[in-house]
């Protein structure tokens, strides 16, 4: 009779022994970027006297030289402010553990004006554009309009474009948002306000407003990964800290670990750079998770918006006109500065305006998200 005692303890060391050797792998990889984490420069400090010569694209690395002062200024007070304080004592939270290791994890709950069109407003606007269908230009659309075929809805009954309006509808009433998603895609520019209204086929509940802070622009560890969800009322954030380098897989994994596939993203610029460096990275580690996840980059939303309202669109310019301001806070470009001082001192203070800069870009993009339907309805 086989001892299937001998074979279930087999079985275990050979399963404990595998955990071993990934996490030494995991140990490896983190020591690697220990000693990759430097003081290179990723940014440009413009003086102010370029004025209106400065032409750069929106999202090049750069700064003015006195937000630039201002910041270094900031941390030298945070230093003398946080010296010998713990991290628990600049930043409330906790250490959490998963399957992948450790971080430091921050949660908030602030009160939120985040809306979205209602479901019927939306599902309007959804398919009363026919040019949704393949086939259908601009003047094939205003003579259909004109013999009375208004909605794609009462395309059903086009002998010529039953077959598409039917398909079409089908997924917008099963509100099947990833679909519809990738229907429009594949006809209209990804800034188009139709992609926008289609968040009103989801709840409140349903979005993840996704951010991350890095050490560089590619390559480089996240160091800071922060998620909101909105509710009814508010709006609840989890960032998740590294402590050290050695933390990035356990702070990536409990991000991974919120979102559901149920959720829909909102990040700013996240389809060319937040989701992919997240998935960089978890291949740098040897893990995998799906981040197919129907995608709403409100980046698109806000050139289309307002490209023609303010000199730039970075997330700062748009701040300032939707009449946002933040009690503390530090460029974007400086984050990898002020973390990389903190490796270097030991001292907590500049992790300070990095976690309040990553949750205000949280907030700004649940505002923002919902005040573009505004803008939407002024440019009619």
């Amino acid at each position: 009779m086989p001892n299937f005692r001998l074979q279930e303890q087999g079985t275990v060391a050979a399963k404990s022994d595998t955990f071993v050797k990934e996490k030494s792998a995991l140990n490896r990889a983190a020591e690697s970027l220990r000693k990759r984490v430097g003081d290179s420069k990723e940014y440009e400090v413009v003086s102010e006297t370029a004025g209106e010569e400065l032409k750069k694209p929106v999202f090049e690395n750069w700064l003015w030289s006195a937000e630039y002062n201002d910041a270094l200024y900031l941390e030298g007070e945070l230093i003398k402010q946080y010296q010998d304080k713990s991290l628990e004592d600049a930043i409330s939270g906790e250490v959490v553990s998963n399957d992948q290791g450790e971080c430091y994890s921050i949660s908030t709950s602030c009160t939120s004006n985040f809306k979205l069109m209602p479901y019927q407003e939306s599902r309007q606007h959804v398919i009363s554009d026919l040019k949704v269908l393949s086939g259908i230009g601009p003047v094939g659309e205003q003579a259909l309009k004109r013999k009375g075929y208004k909605t794609v809805e009462d395309l059903k009954r086009h002998p010529r474009w039953k077959k598409q309006a039917v398909d079409y509808m089908k997924i917008v009433d099963n509100k099947e948002v990833d679909s519809i998603q990738k229907w429009l895609w594949q006809r209209l520019p990804k800034s188009h306000p139709l992609l926008h209204y289609l968040a009103g086929f989801c709840r409140d509940q349903d979005f993840a407003i996704i951010d991350i802070e890095t050490l560089g622009l590619s390559e480089r560890p996240i160091i800071l990964l922060g998620i909101a969800k909105p509710t009814k009322d508010h709006i609840c954030t989890s960032q998740f800290l590294l402590r050290d380098i050695g933390d990035e897989p356990g702070a990536i994994w409990a991000l991974v670990s919120q979102l559901e596939p149920n959720l829909s993203f909102i990040t700013f610029n996240g389809r060319s750079f937040d989701i992919p460096y997240i998935k960089q990275r978890l291949a740098y580690y040897g893990l995998d998770a799906p981040l197919d996840n129907p995608h709403f980059d409100v980046l698109h939303f806000t050139r289309r918006a307002l490209n023609h309202k303010l000199p730039d669109c970075r997330l700062d310019t748009v701040e300032k006109y939707i009449g946002i301001k933040r009690d503390i806070n530090i460029p974007g470009a400086l984050v990898p500065h002020f973390y990389e001082t903190y490796l270097r001192t030991k001292n907590v203070g500049p992790l300070v305006p990095i976690v309040e800069h990553n949750k205000q870009d949280l907030l700004t993009l649940g505002s923002l998200f919902s005040k573009l339907y505004e803008e939407w309805n002024l440019d009619r």
